[in-house]
């Protein structure tokens, strides 16, 4: 069986060069797709950033302790 990674790069390796064969016919397709695959990834990044959830305020509390704790005193 072929490993996944492997087949990943292999696929986007083929989509490059097509993408570049592509552009020398065809360059204000390229340009689109270019700017239709940047919005994609940028929207992607949005999204999956929100998806987080916030730290529970407890553990927030306990962060901001062993902080405290650990800062030796001031000279």
């Amino acid at each position: 069986m072929i490993p996944r990674w492997l087949l990943r790069c292999a696929v986007g390796v083929l989509t490059i060069l097509v993408f570049a064969f592509a552009a020398r016919e065809v360059p204000v397709l390229a340009v689109l797709v270019a700017l239709v695959g940047g919005l994609a990834g940028l929207l992607y990044l949005v999204t999956r950033s929100r998806g987080m959830s916030p730290l529970q305020p407890e553990h927030e509390r306990e962060k901001s302790e062993r902080f405290l704790r650990d800062v030796p005193p001031p000279p």
